[in-house]
């Protein structure tokens, strides 16, 4: 076991928050534990013992430690903004170089350097922290493809720097979440992040029990709270009942979130896609409402069919695939995307499939006639 290595285990524990009984144990957040740091070195710097040129260089880096401190640069108490973080992981660099000069000075008491190679250390695991927080923050993000490659470069950095810290380097290990960050910066630009998106909801579900996914959903937040949420769908001809516009059909409602709700919401929502837009009378999807429980079990006569084709227009609201979808483990099927805006609130995303004959693949998904997801409308 390495001489700081229970430092830098006390170090892992900065993000969470707890307790333990009679003891009050309690972990302390990355910003808590650089004002403890700055405390521990107001208590070195007012030692009479040390020599002015220490006293300077501590004061130096109180400096810094505070510089980095600014509110502008945190989020909250353990993670920074993406776009000025990199400030504080430069300021906690050059506290780190002026406390060095302390350990390369031949006049100075062990003591005194023994403490301050130990704030070294907790100066690098914060910043460990740090960056593991902004690189678990970017999961949820769409990026492309360059966007990823970026992102993994940070992560490799990332690593490194572990490793260096692994090996009590702190030095090198700082050197390495600076290096992360600028490529954690750099996978954040345009075109690589597609209007930072938030998932809300990305699932799959075998509704013939055969093994294999037969749809695909994916619900992503917009950038701003006026703009509407995309919903994603992949599924399968047989789930649909076709392959051709004529024959493929499904409808979509919103409900409160009670099972089998009554409650369903139309002039609340707008809900349309591109095709509906450009060949709709009303520009949108109009929405199934039902008002009993056996409306789920039923195709419904409210609301419109969400595959839909112009005769005049080679594209319809959603584009069959004959080659294989990833998604649905290599089967063929319907893709297309639709948006919706609401009232702020909780609610079912409900859609319906026809149960109707099998198609002439012979499998058959009308197992199911209905499936919803949750979504949440903030305000």
């Amino acid at each position: 076991m390495k001489k700081y290595s229970a430092v830098l285990m006390s170090i892992l524990l900065l993000t969470f928050g707890f307790s333990m009984n009679a003891k009050e144990v309690s972990a302390i957040t990355p910003m808590q534990e650089k004002e403890n740091i700055i405390q521990d070195l107001e208590i070195i710097k007012n030692d009479s013992d040390i020599s002015k040129k220490t006293k300077k260089n501590i004061e130096s880096a109180i400096k810094q430690i505070e510089k980095s401190l600014d509110a502008k640069f945190w989020k909250d108490e353990s993670t920074l903004n993406l776009k000025p973080g990199k400030k504080v992981l430069s300021a906690d660099q050059n506290a780190v170089n002026k406390l060095d000069k302390i350990l390369k000075d031949k006049k100075e008491s062990d003591s005194v350097k023994e403490e301050i190679l130990e704030i070294n250390f907790r100066i690098a695991g914060i910043d460990k922290i740090l960056v593991g927080n902004a690189i678990d923050s970017l999961e949820d993000i769409i990026m492309s493809e360059k966007g990823l490659k970026k992102l993994d470069k940070a992560i490799n950095k990332f690593e490194k720097g572990n490793e260096f810290l692994e090996d009590d380097n702190y030095n090198e290990a700082i050197k390495n979440y600076i290096k992360s960050w600028d490529q954690i910066k750099k996978s954040l630009k345009e075109p690589n992040v597609k209007k930072m998106k938030m998932v809300e909801f990305e699932g799959t579900g075998d509704f013939n029990g055969d093994g294999l996914d037969d749809v695909y959903l994916k619900v992503i937040n917009p950038d701003k709270s006026n703009k509407p949420k995309q919903v994603h769908i992949k599924i399968t001809g047989e789930c649909v009942n076709g392959e051709i516009h004529d024959d493929a059909a499904m409808k979509i409602g919103f409900s409160t979130q009670v099972r089998k709700s009554t409650v369903f919401f139309d002039e609340e929502f707008t809900t349309t896609n591109k095709w509906f837009k450009k060949h709709d009378l009303n520009k949108k999807i109009d929405l199934v409402v039902i008002n009993s429980v056996s409306g789920y079990f039923e195709f419904p006569n409210s609301g419109d069919d969400l595959i839909q084709k112009n005769p005049e227009d080679e594209k319809g609201s959603f584009k069959f695939i004959p080659t294989s979808i990833s998604e649905l483990e290599g089967q063929s099927g319907w893709e297309g995307k639709f948006e919706f805006k609401g009232e702020p609130g909780d609610y079912n995303l409900n859609f319906w499939l026809p149960l109707t004959e099998p198609t002439n693949l012979g499998d058959s998904c009308n197992f199911v006639s209905s499936f919803n997801i949750p979504t949440t409308i903030n305000s």
